[in-house]
């Protein structure tokens, strides 16, 4: 059985792991931040897929120019496919 005690010392040995495992992350976060060529954060992260978005929107609206009835079409099997499937 498991005493208070017990239970205690058990319980300030966890709390004192996790403040170890915090000081451990929050200093290897500041090294990836400091480091050079890293990605330095979100916002440099947002704007590469903000930027890849754009170029296949670009490619999308490309194709659909150059090939207006077979977008039409698969648009259209497409839309028969997902209709199938959702009508239980």
């Amino acid at each position: 059985m498991v005493t208070g005690k017990t239970l205690r010392a058990e319980l300030d040995e966890i709390r004192a792991e996790l403040a170890r495992l915090r000081a451990a992350r929050s200093a290897g976060e500041g090294e990836a931040a400091a480091a050079p060529g890293s990605m330095g954060g979100m916002g440099e992260q947002i704007a590469e897929l903000n930027r890849l978005v754009q170029d296949m929107l670009e490619n999308a609206e490309d194709t659909i120019a150059e090939h207006p009835v077979a977008t039409v079409a698969g648009a259209l099997a497409l839309g028969i496919v997902i209709g199938r499937l959702t009508a239980n």
